[in-house]
């Protein structure tokens, strides 16, 4: 262990207990990993593959995002919506048990799972903990608790396998650098009977095809980030359209069981449940 001791709040025996090398799988002690401001850094790079350089300035970019409330003009009353438009999901989908979050930052979803539950998240921006919006503290009653969270990316999850009944990845496999092998990671520390939930905006939506107003404006946005106008640029890492999601999903062991298109953006965004197959 390297820098300071172990912030506590933050990590349980029962997590300490199912630490894995994020590289070799087998258990390993607290002690062997190295701390970022008294929190477990697990982090992973692969800094010579392909797509890394495009994986950290998006990174950069969502880290500003998440900690200035980019969005939400840090109001309270936004994140509010936020959780009511969220909310049909988790009354859908009922979470569980042990639960694993990858890439949830602070831990929003507590906001609807069940309390008796175990949970924990892994998400690169250790930071966020420290930098959360003042809005987004205010509106999320969960932020006021306690919780598990280790620093780690999607492809390299610091957990022995089959460990959580849940693997929860909600926003994110648009911004991780290589989707399939984040997929095998979460395979991997499910348990036999666990389930996957995933959660996406997906190109051209329920239908797959981009209606014509939305290809004009995505032609726009390409040509005015070609002439250097930054604020239009796109950061996610891959677009995928709902069959490619299923795809994805499918190749890595996984059965789907059910998609589940969240109501306020009418048939943009899904829920896809899946289990081990």
């Amino acid at each position: 262990m390297n820098n300071k001791k172990i912030d506590t709040k933050y990590i349980d025996d029962w997590a300490i207990s199912i630490l894995s090398d994020p590289i070799t799988k087998l258990p390993c002690p607290v002690d062997n990993f190295k701390l970022t401001n008294g929190i477990i850094d697990a982090r992973i790079y692969m800094k010579n593959t392909f797509g890394y350089s495009d994986w950290k300035v998006g990174q950069d970019f969502y880290e500003v995002w998440a900690a200035e409330g980019i969005g939400y003009l840090n109001d309270v009353e936004e994140y509010k919506k936020e959780i009511a438009y969220d909310k049909p999901i988790y009354d859908h989908f009922k979470l569980k048990g042990d639960i694993l979050d990858v890439g949830g930052l602070t831990g929003t979803v507590r906001e609807f799972i069940d309390s008796n539950s175990r949970y924990i998240s892994v998400d690169p921006f250790i930071e966020a903990i420290f930098k959360t919006p003042k809005g987004k503290n205010l509106a999320y009653k969960c932020l006021n608790e306690r919780y598990n969270f280790v620093g780690a990316l999607a492809e390299f999850i610091p957990f022995q396998s089959g460990s959580f009944d849940w693997v929860h990845m909600r926003s994110m496999l648009d911004h991780v650098q290589v989707p399939d092998l984040s997929l095998k990671e979460a395979f991997r520390v499910l348990k036999s009977n666990g389930s996957l939930l995933v959660g996406l905006y997906v190109e051209g939506g329920r239908s797959g095809k981009k209606p014509p107003f939305r290809l004009a404006k995505d032609m726009i946005k390409e040509i005015l980030e070609f002439v250097g106008i930054e604020k239009y640029k796109d950061f996610h890492t891959w677009h995928p359209t709902y069959s490619n999601l299923i795809k994805l999903i499918t190749d890595n062991g996984f059965k789907v069981a059910e998609s589940y298109w969240q109501p306020y953006w009418k048939n943009q965004v899904v829920y896809v449940l899946a289990h081990r197959d």
